[in-house]
């Protein structure tokens, strides 16, 4: 964990040296590289509408924001149910051309926290994040384990995903929505595409006292999924050009599926039934404003929703279903410079 902090700090001090480094020697790799950029940057913008989207003229921007995060995961396989109610975090990133990195954690606990690297451009966007929850509640009944209500000291619950959106009309900004790195003058909306790739580990966590290597976990639950979908965002520009209103919601549907367990000698693994389709969704929200062209402040929120359905495939009768929410909500101040 503090190597993780230590490697994400000294990535966003390399990067803030680059302009700097480009300056000292005119003809550098750096400075050329930067040069390359604005060129490209400057061919990209021709071919937007600058009555609807507009640029800043900064390349950084750095945020500190706080952060509440949840999830709730569920499956008959093992027959499982764990939550963790609202877990508030604080964070910063630093984002370079659209490019954001941030970094989130839990005061005080050495294993909750949330790592996120994203980038959104006139229409293809990425977005990957994972993040760490100890010390759920509920409960879980796997063989030779049985874990009662209430909050579970020795679990570890792992989440990590991928979600890539393209956006067709060019006069919608996700990047005006998710990074404000995009100014978007003007309402409009636009339909989305989206791939995702979503995966979720439940670590029971064995003796780290004894022996910290072959005891770190005594089994894990995984399971993953990966989704297909469309659905609609919509930016609402108003009060002179200085607010704005997102929302979008993208309904999904799973095309393949894995789950499984596996402890020190046994593994056990059971493939998606084809013809089988578990639904999924993402929906966002937020309300954001600027001032000038250096601040802003936003308040938005996200769900990923995994739609759990309680009953065997009627192709593969032993695979169970699996579900899952996550959500988290975040108050961010952002400068650029």
């Amino acid at each position: 964990m503090k190597h993780l902090a230590r490697w994400v700090l000294l990535v966003s001090l390399v990067f803030c040296c680059l302009p700097a480094a480009g300056q000292k020697k005119e003809g550098g790799f750096f400075y050329d590289l930067n040069d390359f950029l604005d060129l490209r940057a400057s061919r990209k913008d021709t071919k937007i509408d600058t009555t609807y989207i507009g640029r800043y003229p900064y390349h950084w921007d750095g945020r500190t924001f706080a952060r509440g995060t949840g999830m709730h995961f569920a499956s008959s396989f093992g027959d499982s149910e764990l939550s963790t109610g609202m877990i508030p975090r604080i964070g910063v990133g630093i984002t370079y051309r659209g490019i954001g990195l941030s970094y989130s954690r839990v005061l005080g606990k050495k294993r909750n926290f949330q790592f996120m690297l994203n980038a959104y451009g006139n229409h293809l966007g990425f977005e990957f994040g994972l993040f760490t929850v100890t010390e759920p509640k509920g409960y879980v009944n796997f063989p030779n384990l049985d874990y009662k209500d209430g909050r579970i000291s020795n679990l570890l619950l792992f989440s990590s995903r991928l979600n890539i959106l393209y956006s067709f009309n060019s006069r919608f900004s996700y990047a005006a929505a998710m990074k404000h790195s995009r100014i978007q003058r003007r309402s409009a909306g636009s339909v989305i595409a989206a791939f995702s790739w979503s995966a979720w580990d439940l670590l029971i966590l064995g003796n780290e006292d004894k022996d910290p290597v072959a005891s770190f976990f005594r089994l894990n639950y995984f399971y993953q999924r990966f989704s297909l979908g469309a659905g609609y965002g919509y930016n609402l520009v108003f009060g002179q050009r200085k607010w704005m209103y997102h929302i979008s919601l993208i309904p999904m549907w799973s095309v393949y599926e894995m789950q499984g367990w596996r402890s020190y000698d046994e593994r056990q693994k059971k493939s998606y039934p084809y013809g089988y389709i578990a639904f999924a969704g993402t929906a966002r929200t937020g309300i954001y404003y600027r001032w000038g062209e250096r601040w802003s402040l936003g308040l938005g929120g996200i769900i990923n929703q995994m739609a759990t359905v309680n009953k065997f495939s009627p192709k593969n009768p032993e695979y169970k279903r699996f579900g899952a929410q996550e959500w988290e909500i975040d108050l961010a101040v952002l400068c650029r410079f």
